[in-house]
């Protein structure tokens, strides 16, 4: 007898459509989830331009400014606006559970908000949270408390993106077959068209001959972005091409770079989607911060997510030798893993990368190999096998 598959409400309370890599995530999840037939249904709260104006088309600003469909199911609850203030984290939390509980429809709720997810545990509600952090070192007392309270069959699981964050869980007490890992994945789509390193310089009027290693992604203070301009002080003839900075973050590590005496490094403010696919494939290599700092002190970042269209852009990737990175990059295979917080010796692996065409070669090709079992859609279809209890 085939198990009927159920339907989900997805609660965040992110502003949409938005920069923040979260909001790209849930967005990008839920349209995985979408193509491969999934009854899910976004529950967000109201913009201020959409609070008023009845116009206002949230599926087509979110299917324009993510590339994912315009027929994903999303609610939006008008409690509070969102704002600067983030009021909407508590108020639409409280309010979304609700509504998904009183109806009936829902028979699952589906989120990566804590508030949310207690609340629709306390009522009752069948419940699956989705977190990248290691919540069973950060919280350890509140976890084993909830690890026992997991048991229930009203905690349908976690999906953890992943091994080091579930390993976490699994020391806090939470049951194994509670638990799956889903890395995150990369939207094909996003990578179109698929440029040559010539023709995506032509496109970003990047000069040929040059040797650029390319940075994309976010540049607060907790990525460490600090540690990328000190690797480039030890390589003057390589240029760093950092891209995504909020204007204050570029002000910030320009002043850095003038006080180190770095001129060969370029920042870049954030770029579209599609925009940023043309920086990947312009590099020589990728690069991510080669510090133990975003994942051991901060906590923030756990398998980042742009490893995942790094991979899919087919170029050599370096990252730091880390038990995140490597339960997808493998040393001198598909990827250069290098030692954290050591930039002089990072610079001598990245000039000895560069002068070795056949390691470049290997690593761009395997990444490219890698990435293609990293889709959405392939993420989407792991977690309906295990929801339905037909997994491995």
């Amino acid at each position: 007898m085939t198990k009927a598959m159920p339907t989900i409400a997805m609660i965040s309370s992110e502003r949409y459509p938005h920069h923040d890599t979260n909001t790209q995530q849930v967005i990008k999840n839920l349209n995985g989830l979408y193509n491969i037939g999934m009854d899910v249904e976004l529950i967000i709260p109201a913009q201020p331009n959409n609070f008023f104006n009845s116009k206002y088309d949230i599926h087509a600003e979110i299917a324009k400014y993510y590339n994912v469909s315009n027929k994903l199911k999303i609610k939006v609850l008008k409690t509070i606006p969102t704002s600067k203030l983030r009021l909407e984290k508590f108020f639409h939390s409280l309010v979304a559970t609700i509504y998904a509980v009183i109806k009936k429809r829902y028979d699952i709720v589906y989120t990566r908000n804590k508030f949310s997810a207690l609340i629709a545990f306390f009522l009752g509600k069948k419940l699956i949270f989705e977190t990248y952090r290691r919540l069973g070192d950060e919280s350890p007392i509140a976890m084993k408390w909830l690890g026992k309270s997991a048991k229930s069959n009203k905690f349908v699981g976690m999906v953890l993106h992943s091994n080091v964050a579930a390993a976490s869980m699994l020391r806090a007490g939470f049951p194994k077959e509670k638990l799956l890992v889903l890395h995150n994945g990369v939207d094909n789509s996003d990578m179109l068209p698929i440029l040559s390193k010539t023709q995506a310089r032509e496109k970003l009027n990047l000069d040929s001959s040059s040797k650029y290693v390319v940075y994309t992604g976010n540049m607060q203070r907790n990525k460490c972005i600090e540690s990328l301009v000190d690797i480039a002080a030890y390589l003057p003839d390589i240029k760093f091409l950092l891209v995504g900075g909020k204007p204050e973050d570029i002000a910030r590590l320009t002043a850095y770079c003038e006080a180190k005496h770095v001129r060969n490094v370029l920042l870049v403010e954030r770029q579209p989607i599609n925009v940023v696919s043309q920086y990947l494939y312009a590099a020589d290599a990728l690069i991510i911060p080669p510090v133990s700092a975003p994942m051991e002190k901060f906590g923030r970042t756990v398998l980042p997510f742009k490893l995942f269209p790094y991979l899919a852009a087919g170029r050599p990737i370096v990252a730091p030798d880390q038990a995140d990175m490597r339960e997808l990059i493998r040393h001198q295979e598909n990827g250069l893993l290098v030692t954290p917080d050591d930039a002089k010796q990072n610079a001598e692996d990245i000039r000895a990368l560069f002068s070795d065409e056949k390691m470049q070669e290997r690593l761009a090709t395997n990444a490219a190999e890698t990435s293609r079992s990293l889709t959405w859609e392939a993420r989407a279809e792991k977690f309906k096998k295990w929801l339905l209890g037909v997994g491995d």
